[in-house]
């Protein structure tokens, strides 16, 4: 059996371990567009504050991979795919054959139109050891920008106040998180930020970037500020054109019912790329924490190997800005909803958000309010409405 994987971070690597240990004589090849072998992304914050070495961030060494006899092909990307013939072109020139093949790939960060010196985007390790360098450059008198509402912005507020940089936040929409969070809990948010001294100017785009060698300031639809740092965190974009041809159905994500399968026989997918439909919440829905993409490299290793498995998780992610908890779990998106319901308020310093759906609970999003995180996710996962939820929330 010959198993292809396109995309070599947390969800592609765990496929691959897990069906080397399911099938000990198996053609496993691992396609990576970067160089390093699997690291961790959720070290890289602790990497960037000097809190541990760079090597810690690694989860695997190089000899790893050929001690488990997978092929690990490095600084290569996929530019074809032929599923009637099934094989992939990749990027420099090779065509791969394949049985059975997994879309991992994940996303390339969006980025502001011009690139000048003091330009930051925080996905991958290289990002990292770029903004160590930058970081290193601040002076006296260095003002920090943020570009972004979400996630990433998040990692940027800790970053920055690490180092006691003075920080602005530009973000597109009312508040952070507009597609989940409700007015009081993007206040909360907000109040939280302006005690921490962060300037934000809300509903607001980066245009113009100043500065012929290096970062002076950035031009934004509510003027110009000076800036010598800007960490960009506005989303991700994945690349569909080679799957598109082939006629891999996408939406916002690589399309896959809930065992991972594409509509492409012997195709499938898995991490942040995947659109999969969730028989917990009964959609199809896109997650992308490092929880869930390992969570379905296993589970899609299972199926691959002959084991059809469904996928069944809630999924949870939990962050902080400055100090403020922020835990998301299951289905956060408002338009989904049939109800949001908040617990909490904005004088007591925390909220709780219930996304319910056809009489059901179906997501929460805790800010300051950390206490309430197991309630709502064995809620969701026992598929409870909300009347019954609440009573166990204090």
């Amino acid at each position: 059996m010959r198993f292809l994987i396109i995309g070599a971070g947390v969800a592609g690597t765990t496929a691959a371990e897990e069906l080397r240990k399911r099938d000990k004589s198996a053609d496993i090849t691992l396609v990576s567009e970067e160089h390093h072998p699997l690291y961790s992304r959720v070290l890289l914050p602790h990497y960037l504050k000097g809190k541990i070495v760079r090597e810690r961030v690694f989860l695997k060494k190089e000899s790893w991979y050929t001690e488990q006899n997978i092929e690990w092909l490095t600084g290569i990307t996929c530019k074809q795919l032929d599923p009637r013939n099934k094989f992939v072109g990749l990027s420099d020139g090779r065509e791969l054959p394949y049985d059975k093949l997994l879309i991992a790939t994940g996303g390339e960060v969006r980025a502001v139109d011009e690139d000048v010196r003091g330009v930051s985007y925080f996905r991958t390790l290289d990002d990292a050891d770029h903004l160590v360098q930058l970081l290193s450059e601040q002076g006296p008198g260095s003002h920090a920008g943020i570009f972004g509402g979400g996630f990433i912005a998040c990692e940027y507020l800790n970053i920055f106040s690490h180092f006691q940089i003075p920080t602005t936040l530009f973000h597109r929409g009312a508040h952070f998180w507009t597609r989940s969070l409700l007015p009081e809990a993007g206040a909360l948010m907000e109040n939280h930020l302006k005690n921490h001294q962060v300037e934000l100017q809300a509903n607001t785009s980066v245009t113009e970037l100043k500065g012929e060698k290096e970062l002076t300031s950035v031009v934004t639809t509510t003027g110009e500020h000076a800036v010598s740092l800007l960490g960009v965190g506005i989303g991700i974009q994945p690349d569909f054109s080679w799957m598109r041809e082939a006629h891999v159905e996408t939406g916002v994500g690589v399309k896959a019912n809930a065992f991972l399968e594409t509509n492409v026989p012997d195709v499938y997918t898995a991490g942040d790329i995947a659109e999969f439909f969730d028989p917990i919440i009964e959609r199809q829905i896109q997650i992308g924490n490092w929880m869930n993409a390992m969570s379905q490299g296993r589970c899609v290793a299972k199926t691959m190997s002959g084991e059809k498995t469904e996928f069944r998780l809630v999924s949870s992610y939990a962050t902080n800005a400055i100090g403020l908890e922020i835990i998301f779990v299951g289905d956060v998106e408002k338009a989904a909803a049939d109800h949001v319901h908040l617990v909490g308020s904005i004088e007591s310093g925390g909220v709780t958000q219930i996304f319910e759906r056809q009489g059901r609970v179906v997501g929460g999003v805790m800010i300051g309010r950390n206490q309430d995180r197991k309630v709502v996710t064995d809620g969701i996962a026992q598929k409870v409405d909300f009347v019954s939820l609440r009573r166990q929330i204090p």
